[in-house]
């Protein structure tokens, strides 16, 4: 069930919609256990993401147990970087709507994801509102390039899920050289040099392990191998990488429109994110 909701920022209306369980004709509604907040990309919206993604989420709420939320960037966008006047406080918005829900239920485990431009601000937010959040994944999105992690970082670990895929011409797996990497720019840091930042900030010093998911014949020619970071007293990271996948939510409902690339069945972001997340399981 998909209801749309509306919080005061700072003097200002921010909205989100959520997708919880259908209620029940008897017996009690369970209790929240967990939210997982789910960051659109540019020129997206909340319920764009939901149907972007096949509504693949929506599953994790039908337990009861677990809310997706979807907030909604101002004019289709976040603030993944700029500060100062005139700016959108997106910190703010998060960290208020992270309130919001620990005031109705709790202090429940929150997980923010985020896909491209949402996934950049999940970055921002594991930096800056690091004690908001029970975990993060990042999906088709990397760090800044040189010079643009100018955010605060609160020097928190955390466990970090990316998905990437290595034909993704919108941010490039190897690193963003500019749109469809043309090469107008310098380089930015690739997908695993995102994932080996995550692992070095959380303290592992540890090897990584790679291995290769079980393929499937839908997937066709992509297949996904999964590098590992962790250590003992550590929060882990994981790398999927998507080879010959796109910029895309990867699901089983719902494939791209062609230029954004291809979706694999190896792996899903529901899968991924229950994997990394157990309570998101309700």
């Amino acid at each position: 069930m998909a209801t749309d909701h509306r919080i005061l920022v700072d003097g200002q209306e921010r909205s989100y919609s959520m997708v919880t369980a259908a209620p029940r004709n008897n017996g009690p509604t369970p209790e929240l256990a967990a939210v997982l907040i789910f960051l659109h990309g540019s020129n997206q919206t909340g319920p764009k993401l939901r149907a972007f993604s096949g509504h693949s989420l929506d599953g994790l709420a039908v337990s009861g147990r677990v809310a997706v939320v979807y907030p909604n960037g101002h004019r289709s966008v976040w603030n993944h970087a700029r500060a100062g006047a005139g700016a959108v406080d997106d910190m703010s918005f998060m960290a208020a709507l992270v309130e919001h829900f620990h005031q109705l239920h709790g202090l429940l485990p929150v997980i923010a994801a985020g896909y491209s431009n949402g996934g950049q601000l999940v970055i921002r937010m594991i930096h800056e509102i690091p004690g908001k959040l029970d975990g993060a994944a990042i999906f088709s999105a990397t760090l800044p390039r040189s010079g643009g992690l100018a955010f605060a970082d609160k020097q928190q670990p955390m466990p970090v899920v990316l998905i990437h895929g290595t034909r993704d011409l919108v941010v490039p797996y190897n690193g963003d050289a500019g749109f469809l990497g043309l090469g107008f720019r310098n380089r930015g840091p690739s997908a695993p040099e995102t994932a080996r930042y995550f692992a070095a900030r959380n303290n592992i010093t540890a090897p990584p392990l790679v291995s290769r998911l079980p393929h499937r014949a839908e997937s066709g020619s992509t297949y996904v191998t999964l590098t590992s970071y962790a250590q003992q007293g550590r929060d882990p990271v994981k790398l999927y990488t998507v080879v010959g996948g796109g910029h895309v939510v990867p699901n089983p409902h719902k494939s791209a429109i062609f230029v954004l690339g291809r979706t694999t069945l190896d792996i899903s972001a529901a899968q991924a994110l229950t994997e990394a997340f157990p309570v998101l399981r309700g």
